[in-house]
């Protein structure tokens, strides 16, 4: 593990690079990077403002209740709330849950008729009719 990354951009990262993923999934990989990312740095300011908030305790620095308020802010539990469902779409939509293997497996993850499967399908075949 990186040292600059937290566990969930970790383990987000560790999943795309485990994926056999296609170019055109760039934006959606980008983009469960970067709510794993956020959710990570909200839990590192909330650390480390509980630090603070420790070091400041019994004392008459004005800062303390500056810190207090802020950790009132960033509350990591609230970001992963608001983010996490976020992060789980992107991820199902890249196929890197049990959700979104079945939608691929299945003809989608709602059970549909696998049209847009065999529209991707055909396509690509066409295009490699074509490089060839």
């Amino acid at each position: 593990m990186k040292p600059d990354r937290g566990r969930m951009a970790q383990a987000v990262a560790d999943a795309l690079d485990a994926a056999t993923g296609d170019d055109r999934d760039g934006a959606a990989a980008a983009l469960a990077t970067r709510y794993a990312e956020l959710i990570d740095e909200a839990q590192r300011v909330a650390d480390r403002l509980d630090e603070v908030a420790a070091e400041l305790d019994g004392t008459d620095d004005p800062l303390y209740d500056v810190v207090h308020r802020l950790r009132a802010k960033v509350d990591a539990q609230a970001v992963a709330s608001d983010l996490g469902p976020k992060l789980l779409a992107a991820l199902t939509a890249l196929g890197l849950t049990v959700a979104g293997r079945q939608g691929v497996t299945k003809g989608g993850a709602s059970g549909g008729t696998g049209r847009a499967d065999a529209r991707r399908s055909a396509l690509d075949e066409l295009r490699a009719r074509r490089s060839r």
